[in-house]
């Protein structure tokens, strides 16, 4: 096999996404009939930084987590090209994609259902040392032992069994899990969206810890924007398997420009009673994810700044200033 690369760049992205699409299909009838296909992912393209953080945000049903997993191989992409470290792993066969696991891992959203029941705390953690062949007998333990102290367990949680821990505890083992083969990259799916707004900081605070000790990159994905805002370098926001906007955190949060943006960041609570903020309330319906309209997506959502060129043609991510890029022609009325 001939890998298909580019020259390493130390301020290049450690994983680069370019064109990303992923379909499934819809199937009727008794045989099973292809009758149409859901555009989870419909080419989006976005870099994770180097030690850093690309957050991923959007509502629920936008395609966020079909990207992270597809970014990672563990759903085949349609299309699409996924470079890590400037290899492009889409030409990875079985055998070599499994070697590459260790570098690329995830922590999942549920941190109850993503624990096998059957396992204690030690196997979970210690189950990817042992595929990896990283460890045996008496350094697995002592390396299981000390990967749940450093998230914060004690070393006897080791014979523990999924359902004595406290759903933040169970998060904790996934943090573990993911971290046992030392990644570079990990998908964070919305790792604290379940837990008490308490242990979500502590959580957070972990991840942040962990980041900076190992100089690993994040993916975070996350519906709560005050949670990206704080861990976030870099945010991208997804509407209907699409990236409409794309920024700097600080940048995006201070100059939002796409409206959708704009509509999820009215909706952000203020901890301050006295403030006043203007909720823009979207009236229009959400298109359907297998016939999405070829024009933009967010025209039926009863856009404030639609035009007639907008039933045209969808916009393309344009840039819009310093590494802002905006999918809009209202923004960007010259593309």
């Amino acid at each position: 096999m001939t890998d298909i690369s580019v020259k390493i760049d130390d301020t290049a992205p450690l994983v680069d996404v370019r064109n990303l699409v992923k379909h499934f299909p819809v199937r009727q009838g008794l045989f099973g009939r292809v009758a149409g296909w859901v555009k989870a992912v419909d080419g989006i393209s976005f870099g994770v930084p180097r030690k850093g953080t690309l957050g991923l945000v959007g509502e629920s049903g936008c395609g966020k987590t079909t990207a992270g997993r597809a970014a990672l191989r563990l759903i085949e992409p349609t299309s699409g090209r996924i470079f890590y470290d400037a290899v492009d792993i889409m030409g990875f066969d079985a055998g070599q994609l499994r070697r590459h696991r260790r570098n690329m891992q995830i922590i999942f959203q549920d941190p109850y259902s993503s624990l096998n029941p059957r396992m204690t705390a030690g196997d979970i953690v210690g189950e990817g040392l042992r595929v990896h062949g990283l460890a045996e007998g008496a350094d697995l333990r002592e390396r299981v032992r000390t990967l749940l102290l450093r998230v914060g367990l004690q070393a006897d949680h080791a014979e523990r069994y999924p359902h004595e821990f406290s759903g933040g505890q169970r998060q904790r083992i996934g943090i573990a899990r993911a971290l046992a083969c030392r990644p570079r990259f990990i998908v964070c799916d919305e790792p604290v969206s379940a837990l008490d707004v308490s242990i979500q900081a502590q959580v957070i605070n972990l991840l942040e810890d962990l980041q900076a000790e190992f100089g690993i990159s994040y993916l975070f994905i996350a519906h709560d924007l005050a949670v990206v805002r704080h861990i976030s370098d870099v945010v991208a926001v997804m509407y209907m398997g699409k990236i409409v906007e794309m920024a700097p955190s600080e940048e995006l949060f201070a100059r939002p420009l796409h409206p959708y943006t704009l509509a999820l960041l009215s909706a952000v609570p203020v901890p301050d009673p006295a403030a006043r903020r203007k909720r823009i309330v979207l009236e229009g319906g959400v298109p359907s994810a297998v016939n999405p309209p070829d024009y933009c997506r967010f025209y039926e959502r009863g856009c404030p700044r639609r035009m007639p060129r907008c039933r045209e043609a969808c916009p393309p991510l344009a840039s819009s200033g310093p590494d802002h890029t905006v999918a809009c022609f209202a923004v960007n009325p010259r593309t």
